[in-house]
């Protein structure tokens, strides 16, 4: 807010206008900045049934007030209310997306909006002010007075012009507002994911484990050579690990896309490895990952050598990546809910595509060429400096983010343990 030589302030008004709201809709053009300045204040003075009941009534006279919206959204979260904020944050980011604070202002006894820029929302005026605006005034009251100040593009001329006398509506919403309000969404996801708790003890597949084909003849140079590889048995989580459990046991949740039955992502190794712990079990091998992915197959995708949308959530036309498919849709832009996708021979969830998923080895390129035949673990830690390796743990599976040849079962990758990336999820195992 700009003060210009503020005055005496007399509020009694305000509290007056309060008590009258309740019993008088808000209608009348000259209203609503005075409705927006007592939701304001009660809003800052906490009295959030006050401004909520203000706001809900000024959203009835302009229904895509954005501005608006996300006041009243505050409002919610003060209230604890936080589906019916989450609906209205939705909605704000659902609009158009402008650059500046473009408007159209609608003045009092002018029928046709004129396009301008809002350069100030609120400009006290008293009435010994002075100022070289086009429209100075002496205000009559001795209550300060709130003007906008815009900048009208006919005219090329700023202006101020007193609340109770103009209207306006932005043309889309500012990009840093929307970035601001993703933010609030962010964090109002959380508490609804904090209040839809655990879901209990997490379902995990029984392997019998077994001997199968690692690594593959066509893939990068670090999946070969393709070798033997016998495990022993084992349990793996059906799921993904979602947010809910996660945010449970860890009582953070960094991910980007919000939601309790979505997998949990921007997690690190660290992370990833510490929440198995707690929960009694731990991060697969590589060679256990790759045996419950295959699912008993030798073909590039444990459905065969060419990949199908419908079996995995990858990077199809509606993904934002370059490497994006533009012929064909899985359904899912970005991360879809655990479970959405049909299991593999193994009763395996998504263990291809949604998430890429953390494994408990160090990535050593040429690990193949010595990697035991039973229950290989990857090189120790000493190992693997002595040999050169990498000082990163192996990812596996692709992602909603990846391009399809990322998603096949013997795809290696791998990054430092603290290191976080919006399709890098992980579920555990256990031993048997």
């Amino acid at each position: 807010m700009t003060l210009i030589r503020i005055g005496c302030k007399k509020n009694a008004h305000l509290f007056i206008f309060l008590a009258v709201l309740f019993f008088f809709p808000v209608q009348a053009f000259s209203d609503i900045s005075e409705s927006i300045s007592a939701g304001d204040q009660a809003f800052a003075k906490k009295e959030y049934a006050v401004a909520e009941k203000i706001y809900s009534r000024i959203l009835e006279t302009d229904p895509d007030n954005f501005r608006i919206m996300r006041s009243l959204a505050e409002v919610k979260i003060g209230l604890k209310k936080f589906k019916e904020a989450d609906t209205l944050l939705d909605q704000i980011l659902a609009m158009k997306v402008a650059k500046g604070k473009k408007v159209l202002v609608t003045l009092e006894g002018e029928s046709e909006p004129l396009e301008a820029e809002l350069v100030d929302e609120t400009v006290i005026l008293t009435e010994d002010s002075k100022n070289n605006m086009r429209n100075y005034l002496t205000p009559v009251l001795p209550e300060p007075v709130p003007h906008y100040r815009f900048f009208f593009f006919k005219s090329g001329k700023m202006e101020l012009v007193p609340k109770h006398r103009a209207r306006f509506k932005y043309v889309g919403v500012p990009i840093a507002v929307r970035e601001q309000v993703a933010l609030l969404q962010g964090q109002v996801k959380i508490q609804l994911i904090r209040s839809a708790g655990s879901t209990g003890p997490v379902e995990m597949v029984s392997l019998e484990g077994g001997c199968f084909k690692m690594g593959s003849h066509q893939g990068e140079p670090d999946e070969q050579p393709v070798h033997e590889v016998c495990v022993s048995p084992f349990k793996m989580d059906k799921f993904e690990v979602t947010q809910r459990e996660f945010q449970f046991k860890m009582e953070t949740n960094m991910s980007l896309f919000k939601g309790a039955d979505l997998p949990v992502e921007s997690v690190t190794w660290i992370e990833a490895d510490q929440f198995c712990t707690k929960s009694n079990k731990r991060l697969p091998t590589e060679a256990e990952w790759e045996y419950a992915a295959r699912a008993g197959s030798s073909t590039e995708y444990s459905w065969g050598d060419e990949f199908d949308a419908q079996m995995a959530n990858f990077c199809d036309k509606t993904c934002a990546g370059n490497v994006k498919d533009n012929i064909v849709s899985d359904g899912f832009p970005v991360t879809a809910p655990v479970g959405s996708f049909p299991a593999n021979a193994f009763g395996l969830h998504d263990i291809i595509g949604n998430v890429r998923e953390w494994v408990a080895d160090w990535m050593e390129e040429k690990y193949y060429l010595i990697s035991p035949r039973q229950d290989p673990k990857g090189p120790v830690r000493a190992e693997r400096v002595m040999r050169g390796g990498t000082n990163h743990k192996v990812f596996r599976g692709g992602s909603w983010a990846n391009a399809a040849p990322e998603l096949r079962s013997a795809n290696r990758k791998a990054l430092w343990v603290d290191y976080r990336l919006e399709d890098l999820g992980f579920r555990c195992a256990a031993d048997l």
